[in-house]
């Protein structure tokens, strides 16, 4: 079931992700550092106020609102989510411009002001909307919101570039009105309540109290992610913080769209694990989930890694390059272990309603972050702030394993790990032969080598089990 409700979400898992990879190394091409800094700023705001105001309520309606529709209590869910929508929509805009004058852009014009608030409006309804989809299953619904605003709004953006300068504005714009779009497309197909002040209370306050220690573990986690960009820009101005995003930016999306592959099918299947077997059963779940979870980051690692000069020489405009190899490496290695621990050992915490222990993880990484930032940029510039991720990641992914170890009964699919290893090491072994790409054509070859190597070597490592498999099928099929 994992591996078919993975492949029902890959295009929206490929095509969103890859197009806010584009985005990354197309904008060097087309704005300069001042103005990526300010939309890199902006867009990275815009996911702490998502986490502090609307992130409690998402996780929460992920987690329980199928028990909603199971037992006909739907109406009450709808009744009170209209209400957290407007009031936290509101409050995202609000202090979404305040942050932009006092510490983005304090010359920040009208059609930036409105450019900002249109974008934290409609991708707070995409996320939401995506995760309430998510929890549903209803894969049509979560593929448009996942994939409309990243594809159309960069190109949106980019033609409003074209018409109209290279300011912040246009590119935030052009996502905004893309994102809209996605909202209104899906809302004949979602259930939704017609009351914006139909509160029903207890449920508010079900929802505050799971919610509210992911609230806190999830805005520590990004401080964890994005202190660092915004330390860059404390240190050294905000077009210091454009060439840093750039290096930043690419390592974690390549590390996000690797895993994003597989995560979306990933934990509903844990949930339902979780309600109609236990706790035992819910953990083998979250092993197979991980296994997946690796078996596509480190591919993904080693070839990035590998091919790093290839990838910005011929991908990323001149002034970001030199920036750029220097920090990628690194920042892809810190998405890739924040992957892990998110999308594999910190559910195990959601599962069992420990939330609280996601705080003690995410204090140990964001505190790390800014304390070591501010030490290694000192030091060693944007180097340092990206080798500061990396360490910061590695803490925290240790304490976290631990807990799911031993408090949880969590266990690394080991017999899983060998195969990837070594299907990782027969891929790095090729790439290493090839001789360095001088075009995008000869760079796409090298790639689409190592996968085909990776997967040359692996599928035959699990030939046993896909075929026990195919045999389970066929008896099910015919009994």
């Amino acid at each position: 079931m994992l591996l078919r409700h993975t492949l029902l979400y890959l295009p929206a898992q490929i095509v969103g992700p890859l197009f806010q990879l584009i985005a990354v190394i197309v904008w060097t091409h087309v704005v300069d550092e001042h103005t990526l800094g300010v939309i890199t700023l902006v867009t990275a705001t815009h996911e702490l106020l998502q986490i502090a105001f609307l992130t409690w309520w998402s996780q929460y309606a992920l987690r329980y609102l199928g028990r909603y529709h199971d037992r006909g209590e739907i109406s009450r869910f709808y009744h009170t989510e209209n209400a957290v929508l407007l009031v936290s929509v509101l409050l995202q805009s609000l202090i979404a411009i305040a942050i932009l004058l006092l510490v983005i852009a304090p010359d920040a014009n009208t059609a930036l002001l409105v450019a900002t608030t249109g974008y934290v409006i409609t991708r707070t309804l995409n996320l939401y909307i995506g995760e309430r989809a998510r929890a549903r299953q209803h894969i049509g619904v979560y593929s448009i919101q996942a994939i409309v605003g990243p594809s159309a709004g960069f190109v949106a953006g980019l033609i409003l570039i074209k018409l109209f300068g290279q300011s912040a504005e246009w590119p935030l714009a052009g996502y905004a009105i893309a994102q809209f779009a996605a909202a209104i497309i899906v809302l004949p197909n979602i259930g939704y309540g017609r009351s914006f002040w139909q509160v029903d209370r207890e449920l508010l306050h079900q929802a505050l109290r799971y919610g509210i220690p992911i609230v806190i573990g999830g805005a520590l986690g990004w401080v964890g992610l994005n202190a660092s960009r915004f330390i860059v820009n404390e240190m050294s101005g905000v077009a210091a913080a454009g060439l840093f995003a750039v290096g930043y930016g690419l390592g974690q999306r390549a590390a996000a769209v690797a895993a994003m592959l597989v995560t979306a099918a990933a934990f509903p299947l844990a949930v339902k694990s979780m309600e109609q077997g236990g706790s035992k059963v819910a953990m083998r779940q979250l092993a197979d989930n991980g296994a997946l979870l690796i078996a596509i980051l480190a591919p993904s690692i080693t070839g990035i890694y590998l091919l790093r000069a290839e990838i910005v020489h011929l991908l990323i405009a001149g002034p970001f390059q030199q920036v750029t190899l220097a920090v990628l490496p690194l920042s892809v290695l810190a998405g890739s272990i924040r992957s892990v621990r998110a999308h594999f050992v910190d559910q195990t915490f959601l599962l069992h309603n420990r939330t609280q222990l996601m705080i003690v993880v995410a204090v140990i990484d964001a505190t790390a972050t800014v304390v070591l930032a501010f030490v290694l940029i000192r030091s060693w510039g944007l180097v340092g702030a990206a080798g500061a991720t990396v360490l910061a990641a590695i803490a925290a992914a240790i304490v976290s394993f631990a807990i799911g170890f031993s408090k949880f009964g969590l266990t690394l699919p080991l017999n899983h790990l060998v195969p990837i290893a070594l299907a990782t090491a027969a891929m790095a072994a090729v790439l290493n032969r090839l001789p360095e790409a001088n075009s995008t054509f000869m760079l796409a070859g090298h790639i689409a080598a190592g996968m085909t190597v990776y997967a040359t070597v692996l599928v035959p490592l699990y030939a046993t089990s896909l075929l026990k498999m195919f045999r389970l099928r066929q008896q099910q099929s015919e009994s």
